[in-house]
């Protein structure tokens, strides 16, 4: 015979065990109504009054996708909660269920962070948001469960947090660390695995790092809201679940650069400099004034312990160190790893990382041209552009951002420039070689490009790597087998074209008919680092090897395009 509960509940099964107590299904006698009740482990009683404090408020809030609380009751001494019963169980069984596609999870985030959203209001954050703690109803309605029980265990280590663990603030009103878990929990869902299950700390640190977590087949734009959702550092994260849901609506993560940021970065610099000067002084003022005016950046903080470290005001250096490691406490390789995933064309991965670098060096102007690259590459030519301008109004000598801003308003407009684009460019006509090339291509009266059929202008322009801020032209020494336009000798254009005999857009002019491309190639001719782009042409070879976008030309090189043959270098003695 079935054990009866309080007098009114017929036991029917166990449904589950966890840290909390245990879970069973169970029939209201009167009603027959099937519930859910959770026996709680043995709890002190002031912690028992404050669950179902917790749990009273978040019932009175009667939200379709919360489940419902009706009541409680203790028998010797343990905790009883009555709860609503979800047929279908949790999504921790997600994919066996039928239709659980791409387009039905994306639909669950969305409601679960309006939800989370909608909580996080009333000052109630949940802190172990897993798949096992989201329900279904025999109707498909998502709902969370588990609100006040789920903090008396701190929650499920591998959903927690990282901040959580090592005890860098206080979390129990953090927003964050639920943002964290959904993150997590979304990946789960989307890939059938959870990457830092029976993981070490150090382990789930280092794949953090990495980003190696197993999504690389999910959609770029996929990639960015997982990666932005479950980044380990707080900062980094979305702020706050609308965030989060804005993000799922829009299928991006919204691109914001912050002017005071970089600022405060570049104030940084200078008072290090100072620093190094022993002009304290001066040191102080721009710290001061970064931290107080404008949005510190880690460097700021960084630098103002270094000052107090100097002059042994050992507490405030301490208390300035410490603001810095709550900020970012890694070391800083994610630049590099960044690049590395921009020229392998991970481009989710590579724009986690450079924004992971950027938090903690706001002023690495190289770092944000690769970032803007990867925006570029991948379609998001107003972000591209977005990014340029933010730059060109702090640092107008940064030429590189001007020609990446012409290229992604090029190729977004099929080389049509607006007035404000121009208004924006109006001091970098004619001082860029890269500008300069780029123009040409869109003004040009012999088309090499075809907006229809191919190839695309954006296969012709040229991106301007941030190595190239501060050009200046070497002298190329060449020889070949007699072409008419480019016989043996020198040169010191910026930028050399080449391409179909026909064409006179270009400086050599190639025979050999349509086997050679209307614009098939560059050479970018700058001091002690040459390089040749291909322009997506039909087949450019450097000492034997097929050119894929581009490659260096230092020391002397054998170019292959056709039937024509030149050999380069810019050391003269080497021709001989």
């Amino acid at each position: 015979m079935n054990r009866i509960y309080n007098n009114q509940y017929e036991y029917i099964k166990q449904l589950g065990v966890g840290g909390f107590g245990s879970v069973f299904l169970a029939k209201e006698k009167n009603s027959n109504r099937l519930v859910d009740i959770k026996q709680l482990n043995d709890l002190a009683a002031r912690r028992q009054a404050d669950i179902i404090h917790e749990m009273q408020m978040i019932g009175s809030f009667n939200h379709p996708h919360i489940v419902s609380y009706y009541h409680q009751f203790t028998e010797d001494g343990l905790l009883y909660l009555v709860m609503e019963y979800c047929k279908l169980g949790s999504l921790e069984n997600a994919a066996a269920l039928p239709g659980t596609t791409s387009e039905v999870i994306w639909g669950w985030a969305h409601t679960l962070t309006e939800t989370m959203r909608f909580v996080h209001e009333k000052n109630i954050y949940h802190h172990d948001i897993k798949p096992g703690n989201i329900l279904l109803t025999e109707y498909n309605h998502i709902k969370i469960a588990d609100f006040g029980i789920a903090n008396t265990g701190g929650g499920t280590r591998i959903y927690m947090a990282p901040e959580c663990f090592y005890g860098q603030h206080n979390t129990n009103l953090d927003a964050r660390v639920d943002v964290y878990a959904l993150g997590l929990t979304l990946l789960e869902l989307l890939t059938g695995n959870n990457p830092f299950r029976n993981k070490s700390m150090d382990e789930i640190e280092e794949l953090h790092d990495t980003k190696d977590l197993g999504i690389s087949a999910l959609a770029n734009w996929e990639q960015e809201i997982i990666l932005k959702a479950i980044a380990k550092i707080p900062e980094q994260r979305f702020q706050t679940m609308q965030d989060f849901n804005e993000a799922i609506r829009a299928r991006a993560v919204p691109v914001v650069f912050n002017k005071a940021i970089i600022q405060a970065g570049n104030f940084a610099e200078k008072a290090a400099h100072y620093l190094k000067l022993k002009k304290w002084a001066k040191a102080i003022h721009l710290l001061d004034y970064a931290e107080h005016s404008l949005t510190p950046s880690v460097n700021v903080l960084q630098v103002k312990a270094k000052y107090y470290l100097l002059l042994q005001k050992i507490d405030l250096a301490k208390q300035y160190y410490e603001k810095a490691m709550q900020r970012n406490p890694r070391l800083d390789v994610q630049k590099e790893l960044g690049w590395i995933n921009l020229e392998l064309k991970n481009y989710p991965t590579a724009i986690s990382l450079l924004s992971d670098h950027l938090h903690r060096n706001p002023q690495d102007f190289e770092a944000y041209n690769l970032l803007l690259q990867c925006f570029y590459q991948t379609g998001r030519y107003e972000a591209a552009m977005h990014l340029a301008r933010t730059i060109l109004s702090i640092d107008g000598d940064n030429h590189c951002f001007a020609n990446n801003y012409f290229v992604a308003a090029a190729t977004l407009q099929n080389g049509m420039l607006n007035d404000a684009d121009e208004k924006v460019l109006a001091n970098y006509k004619t001082t860029n070689p890269f500008l300069v090339y780029n123009r040409a291509v869109t003004t040009e009266t012999e088309p090499t490009y075809d907006k229809k059929a191919g190839p695309t202008l954006k296969s012709k322009l040229l991106f301007m790597d941030y190595r190239f801020n501060d050009f200046k032209t070497s002298t190329l020494y060449c020889t070949n087998n007699n072409l008419e336009t480019f016989k043996t000798g020198e040169t010191q254009k910026a930028i050399i074209t080449l391409g179909r005999d026909n064409y006179h857009v270009n400086d050599v002019r190639l025979p050999g008919g349509s086997a050679i491309s209307r614009r098939h190639c560059v050479i970018v001719n700058c001091k002690d680092d040459v390089w040749l782009y291909d322009l997506n042409s039909t087949g450019t070879y450097v000492n034997t090897e097929r050119v894929h976008h581009k490659v260096s030309l230092r020391g002397r090189k054998t170019i292959t395009i056709g039937n024509t043959i030149l050999e380069t270098t810019t050391d003269k003695n080497k021709l001989i």
